[in-house]
């Protein structure tokens, strides 16, 4: 009964006799007033138009209903093509869509009236998947309201934050079709943790290849010419086009850009770019350094074009700057070369990580500082097949000096098997104590080594055999006088904490290297930048300087090592050392 809309083309004679119009060209040739198919088909216009009723002869009139505009909305698929009446060809090549994306509440909307004028008019629906995004809540899971004053302006976020992190914000935190919690604190995160990351890798390898004022882009070195650090996230880099390919097919966009940002942040960061760090700075451009810029770049370029859909900006700006063509929007998206995924190198390499996150975890828990090296660290021997000529790696990574293949780890650790209450009580009832008794009897190590591998293990309970799940059982390590071991996924490191005055002496030549570095940042110095260093410190900081002077000043870009007044103070391990450091 609304005026504004699309009119029903229903004529009414008084009669009682209907006629319903299908076209333009119907409508002009059984009009009584002389019209053409120009005519403007909304009210007023077309309740001017009068057809005679076949019947009785008399004047018909237009009912004066219009439809819901949700019929305008349905009918979009046909209409935007004005079809039957053209474009046939290119209609039938673009029906069905292949999603359609809007909230929940289009459900008795747009989505019903999509299905039921398609299903009238071609007897199928007129689209193959429905993405239904849901609504955006408070952190605290309250629906939005000025009222409650929990709102949030995204044009402000965008202000503050940029378009690019807000949208990947809001994929990351949960699937579109279920309920999201919006935390600024987590837009944050995004920003710093992933934007900062990319950005800080990008601009690293910006820097170095224009000093050394080459075109990456023209670098060709053959894939299994390549080291193997560079195969390995060529490996990564090329299953996550295809599992990020697979999950944009499934419109899962919550998984594409948890992907993508694990990929960035530790594999391509945190472990690529740290380990290849040094063969940057190579003063030849031998075929070592022409991988590394080569292997860099592919990644950069593939992952702005993997990123486009989600964050625009960034990805355009990162796009065409590295390879100074127009825009990043209109380049074909990547596609996975399944012969680079190599699982074998991956599996050696993400040992060693493995290996390197729980050593690094171990001298966190034990309080010593990673520069601080220790003299040894102890895995398990089965690996030492799979990874010894891996292990130049382990021992930078975790600062030790050898790395020990250890066939029995069990010499240098205890293990005490006691029942998790809070799961096995539940489950086990009156039989929690002699599963207490049943897990005192077992042998730890392999009762151990099963729970982490299998998951689980079968134990005799008051003559009866019982399942046990790893849950239910609390596994606690601990490691013998002089070491600290760490386990997971029964995966061990055992660090040989015992420090000599050699370690103590490179410990402190480290940490007075770090804390250079630190004031070189602060005054703003360039990274090529030479400097003197003066220090002012006790007898046992000198004697670590003059051992390890010359690795000093070649780590720091030092001119000159001096001994003289500083009075800037700075903690060396213990010791109140003067620090000063001049731009020469």
């Amino acid at each position: 009964s609304r005026y504004w809309g699309t009119p029903i083309p229903i004529w009414r004679c008084e009669c009682g006799h209907l006629e319903c119009v299908g076209s333009r060209k119907e409508l002009v040739e059984k009009a009584i007033e002389p019209i053409d198919e120009t005519i403007e088909l909304h009210r007023p216009y077309v309740d001017d138009v009068h057809l005679k009723c076949p019947h009785c002869g008399k004047p018909m009139t237009r009912i004066t209903e219009v439809m819901d505009c949700w019929f305008d909305s349905g009918a979009m698929p046909f209409a935007q093509h004005h079809y039957p009446f053209e474009n046939k060809d290119l209609f039938e090549k673009q029906f069905p869509a292949d999603f359609i994306s809007e909230a929940v509440d289009q459900t008795r909307g747009w989505f019903y009236s999509l299905m039921a004028i398609s299903t009238f008019i071609m007897g199928k629906a007129p689209y193959r998947n429905v993405l239904v995004n849901d609504l955006i809540l408070d952190k605290e899971g309250k629906k939005m309201s000025k009222s409650r004053g929990n709102t949030v302006s995204p044009f402000e976020l965008f202000d503050k934050y940029g378009a690019d992190a807000t949208r990947w914000y809001l994929l990351s935190v949960s699937p579109a079709w279920t309920p999201t919690r919006f935390d600024e604190d987590g837009l944050i995160d995004v920003v710093s943790k992933f934007f900062g990351t990319l950005r800080n890798v990008y601009n690293f390898f910006v820097l170095y290849s224009n000093q050394d004022q080459i075109d990456p882009a023209s670098l060709k070195v053959p894939y299994d010419q390549r080291p193997e650090l560079d195969r390995w996230i060529l490996s990564k880099y090329n299953q996550l086009i295809a599992d990020v390919t697979e999950y944009m097919d499934q419109y899962d966009h919550m998984k594409t850009v948890r992907a993508i940002n694990d990929f960035v942040n530790e594999d391509l960061s945190n472990w690529y770019i740290r380990r290849a760090r040094r063969r940057f700075y190579a003063e030849e451009l031998t075929e070592d350094k022409k991988s590394v810029y080569a292997t860099t770049y592919e990644i950069l370029v593939g992952t702005a074009k993997l990123i486009a859909p989600i964050a625009p900006f960034i990805s355009d700006e990162m796009y065409v700057n590295l390879t100074g063509e127009d825009t990043v929007h209109t380049a074909y998206f990547p596609k996975a070369d399944m012969s680079l995924v190599d699982k074998d190198t991956e599996k050696r390499m993400d040992l060693v990580r493995a290996l390197v996150t729980l050593g690094r975890g171990t001298r966190e828990k034990e309080r010593i500082k990673v520069r601080q090296p220790l003299s040894e660290v102890l895995v398990d021997g089965k690996y030492e097949e799979i990874i010894a000529d891996l292990t130049p790696l382990i021992l930078e990574e975790l600062n030790v000096k050898k790395v020990v293949f250890e066939k029995d780890l069990g010499k240098y650790m205890d293990f005490a098997l006691k029942p998790n209450f809070k799961a096995a009580g539940p489950v086990l009832g009156s039989k929690i104590k002699a599963f207490g008794a049943a897990l005192a009897k077992a042998d730890p190590a392999r009762t151990v080594e099963a729970l982490e591998s299998d998951g689980k293990i079968t134990l005799d309970i008051d003559g009866e055999a019982t399942e046990i799940t790893r849950d239910f059982v609390d596994i606690r390590i601990s490691a013998k006088e002089g070491f600290a071991v760490a386990m997971e996924n029964n995966v061990f490191t055992i660090l040989d904490t015992t420090l000599d005055d050699d370690l103590i002496d490179e410990g402190l030549a480290r940490e007075l290297i770090s804390k250079v570095q630190q004031i070189r940042k602060q005054q703003a110095f360039e990274m090529m930048d030479n400097i003197a260093i003066t220090i002012d410190a006790d007898d046992k900081v000198r004697n670590a300087v003059e051992k390890h002077k010359s690795y000093i000043m070649k780590e720091t870009l030092a001119l000159s090592l001096d001994y003289g007044q500083a009075d800037e103070k700075y903690d060396l391990n213990g010791h109140k050392t003067g620090i000063s450091v001049v731009r020469k």
